[in-house]
């Protein structure tokens, strides 16, 4: 997987409030994820391209929003390029005890 077109810099991150701004948006899966270690937490993670409109962004997909994917599309992630994400906001609590907003895959189309 060439992964020069997924890495550009200027993509900002998904974040929350983004989503939360917009609750019926659906995002477009533009291209294939790629396996991103983090060295603060030695965990490992999906980031996905998606775009809204004409915003492009870089969804840190968790484990659980990837089998969701998953579960709809494929494994294969080259079978997600084209497909519409509906996400949502739930709290959560961190490692270290903080409660924060994080992104949930609702509805893959």
């Amino acid at each position: 997987m060439d992964t020069t077109g997924y890495t550009k810099k200027g993509s900002p991150f998904l974040k929350a409030e983004i989503v939360s701004k917009s609750p019926n948006v659906l995002y477009e899966i533009v291209g294939e994820a790629m396996v991103v270690k983090n060295q603060k937490f030695n965990t490992e993670r999906l980031h996905i391209p998606v775009r809204n409109g004409n915003e492009e962004y870089t969804f840190d997909c968790s484990s659980t929003n990837a089998r969701v994917i998953s579960e709809s599309v494929g494994a294969e992630s080259k079978k997600w390029i084209g497909k519409l994400l509906k996400l949502s906001i739930y709290r959560t609590k961190t490692k270290e005890g903080k409660m924060v907003d994080a992104i949930n895959v609702d509805l893959v189309k």
